[in-house]
């Protein structure tokens, strides 16, 4: 069996769940070497998928990661969305937030975004909350901004408490504007009540 041949079982089997333990604790060990190469994104996946959150220090250590942003966008999904953990490293999810220059593609912007939505829905953070926000009404005045902005509310549903499915779109019967802007109304109505009254 050749190397990627071995890589792509591996993304099937960490799917279903059949890599031995062993495996994991050698693949992980492969990573921490900075043995992965061009392989990084798929041996974390395999070792977050199988591993679990055992291995929550090794894919926090790639939240950050200007050599592939994709691995970056892997690690806010994997942390944020998966393992609920995503509070932890609210000043890497905000670092992401401002868009780095080395995201060309903003995957790990992006992911950021969903990402932010799913540390608030656990708990409230004034300053991440404010972020998402400002995103979703002013974008970052470059030409994809429909796309951020649209994630960006739709991170704010989830924020506020919207499921998974209910934080997708508006539900039947209103439109995206009308469901939009009542979603920023009620994240600026919850700053405000976080904001101490003097």
């Amino acid at each position: 069996m050749t190397h990627d041949d071995y890589v792509r079982q591996l993304m099937a089997r960490a799917k279903d769940g059949t890599i031995p333990q062993g495996e994991v604790k050698e693949i992980a060990r492969t990573i921490s070497a900075g043995r992965a190469g061009r392989d990084l994104y798929r041996l974390l996946y395999a070792v977050a998928r199988a591993g679990g959150p055992a291995y929550e220090s090794l894919v926090a250590s790639y939240l950050i990661h200007p050599e592939d942003p994709v691995v970056s966008a892997l690690a806010v999904q994997v942390l944020t969305g998966h393992w609920r953990v995503g509070g932890k490293y609210r000043k890497e999810i905000l670092e992401l937030l401002g868009s780095p220059e080395w995201d060309l593609s903003d995957d790990a912007f992006m992911a950021a975004i969903s990402g932010a939505g799913e540390v608030l829905h656990d708990a409230f953070d004034a300053e991440l909350l404010r972020t998402l926000l400002k995103l979703a009404e002013e974008g970052r005045g470059e030409y994809d901004d429909d796309l951020m902005q649209r994630l960006a509310v739709e991170a704010i549903a989830r924020a506020l408490g919207a499921s998974q499915a209910e934080s997708m779109g508006p539900p039947e019967g209103v439109t995206r504007a009308e469901w939009s802007q009542s979603l920023l109304r009620a994240a600026r109505d919850r700053l405000h009540e976080a904001v101490p009254q003097v």
